[in-house]
């Protein structure tokens, strides 16, 4: 916590960036709402089952329950002094560099604490790492750092860490920083780096794999954090999608997720302390320069730890007494990635075979061909009579490449009998994107059961740059506000 009373250059080049959205009348309306209270809350991580956050003046990391009841999740040998402690969650994708999922990592200071099944033990020490507080953690979910976990110390030094606990240095910028993301490839310029706030600057840099440094990539007073809204944002049981620590009044603020409908993959910058300029920014990319809007009401108070619902964190596999398989229903499962001739008949049947991998070769360092050529998303939906619309979301998950399947012709809507409704199909850009929606309009005659089914064309990927480092590409399909529509595809190279 570092008090700022002088407005400097750069807080007036901010101002001035807003005052011109202002006037061009871009915004970008929050809607916080206080959730729960926890002393002195600092660091903050969420998953779609669990909200963690740590206390600065005790060892003590709490869990949140979806009422907002706080209980005792786990305390960390530490200095036992009042230090910041940040807090992430392994992803799905951290098994690739050697993590378990799930696990919960802790910083403080130079020490990283894992979590493990409410067991603490001593994860790693940073030999390279100066600064005893406001020490930064969190996760690759893309791949260009290998699905490591990346941790920032104070001073300025940036490092990532296998699942054995090896500490290998990246770079070092100088300053104040914390609260680093690594950003979608893609994402602009500096897409696929670490972003790092720097409060003390009041900007924002990036760092490349390669140990590349760039300063001032944005203008942010008393910058705090850098945060990547989900592709698809998810939420914990109580609704929130995004999490906020106020430390000096001890409370936990969520934001809805409503507040990110279409901005998934793009940026949230948020600022400590709350003088001239302090804000909560939106990040995005227009084509030629990053654009910064206010995305307020800013919470007032020292907005320390924040954390966005990782919707790549699974969920606990709940212990079950075993019961009777039961039957079928006869509508079938509730979406599907299918090869082409699927009928609708096949899939609301139960009798469709699911399609997991597209085969690509590659020529002269480009996508040459990729087999099979077409390929099907269905989703069961309940729509009520009238006009009906849904949105199907494509990403990739991997760090590798940016070019989405397009649609193509055949694709169509269905009522339950697989009579065909007409409907409207729309797609946003697929290049230079690693997320993007196909929005599908129709008229039900009657409430019920509806299949969509959208045909894709692989062909969208030909005579792009092959995927690299890494040459499979995993891409995720799913509906909003559809539960069981999340689909997975490989696209791999052929031997």
């Amino acid at each position: 916590m570092k008090k700022r009373t002088k407005i400097t250059l750069r807080t007036k080049i901010y101002l001035t960036t807003v005052l011109l959205l202002a006037l061009t009348g871009v915004f970008y309306a929050a809607n916080p709402t206080f959730f729960t209270s926890v002393p002195f809350a600092t660091g903050v991580a969420a998953s779609r089952s669990d909200l963690l956050v740590s206390e600065y003046c005790t060892e003590n990391i709490d869990t949140v329950a979806c009422d907002g009841t706080v209980s005792l999740f786990a305390t960390i040998p530490g200095f036992g002094s009042c230090r910041e402690k940040y807090v992430t969650i392994a992803p799905s994708q951290s098994a690739a560099a050697g993590f378990t999922p799930r696990d919960v990592f802790v910083t403080e200071g130079a020490t990283v604490f894992k979590i493990h099944n409410g067991t603490v033990t001593l994860f790693t020490t940073i030999a390279g790492c100066i600064a005893t507080d406001h020490n930064g953690i969190t996760f690759d979910h893309f791949g260009t750092f290998g699905f490591d976990m990346i941790v920032t110390c104070q001073e300025g030094d940036v490092f990532k860490i296998d699942g054995a606990g090896t500490v290998t240095p990246i770079a070092s910028t100088g300053g104040m920083i914390e609260g680093p993301a690594v950003v979608p490839p893609g994402f602009g310029p500096h897409g696929g780096e670490i972003w790092v706030a720097d409060e003390g600057a009041s900007a924002v840099h990036a760092i490349k794999n390669d140990g590349t440094v760039t300063l001032n990539i944005l203008s942010h007073v008393a910058a705090e954090g850098v945060f990547v809204i989900p592709a698809v944002p998810c939420t914990f049981c109580s609704g929130g999608a995004f999490f906020q620590a106020l430390q000096n009044v001890g409370q936990v603020w969520q934001y809805p997720l409503s507040d990110f409908t279409g901005l998934g993959g793009k940026v949230l910058v948020t600022s400590e302390s709350g003088g001239t300029g302090a804000d909560t920014s939106l990040v995005t990319f227009n084509g030629t320069n990053y654009v910064q809007s206010s995305f307020g009401p800013r919470v007032p108070g020292v907005n320390e730890g924040s954390s966005f619902v990782d919707c790549d964190v699974p969920t606990p596999t709940p212990t079950l007494t075993p019961t009777p398989t039961p039957t079928p229903t006869p509508m079938g499962q509730v979406s599907q990635i299918t090869p082409t001739g699927t009928t609708c008949q096949d899939f609301a049947g139960g009798t469709a075979q699911t399609l997991d991998t597209l085969n690509y070769s590659v020529r002269n360092g480009v996508i040459h061909q990729v087999n099979p050529g077409v390929f099907f998303y269905w989703v069961k939906v309940t729509a009520p009579a009238g006009n009906n619309t849904f949105v199907v979301n494509q990403s990739i998950t991997t760090g590798n490449f940016n070019t989405l399947f397009a649609i193509a012709n055949g694709s169509s809507v269905f009522n339950s009998s697989c009579t065909k409704v007409n409907a409207t199909f729309t797609q946003s850009d697929i290049n230079n994107t690693t997320t993007g929606t196909v929005t599908v309009t129709f008229n039900a005659p009657t409430a019920g059961i509806y299949y969509i089914g959208i045909k894709f064309s692989p062909s969208s990927v030909k005579n792009k740059t092959a995927p690299a480092p890494t040459t499979t590409v995993r891409y995720r399909f799913s509906t909003t506000g559809v539960p069981g529509s999340t689909q997975r595809l490989n696209l791999v190279k052929r031997p």
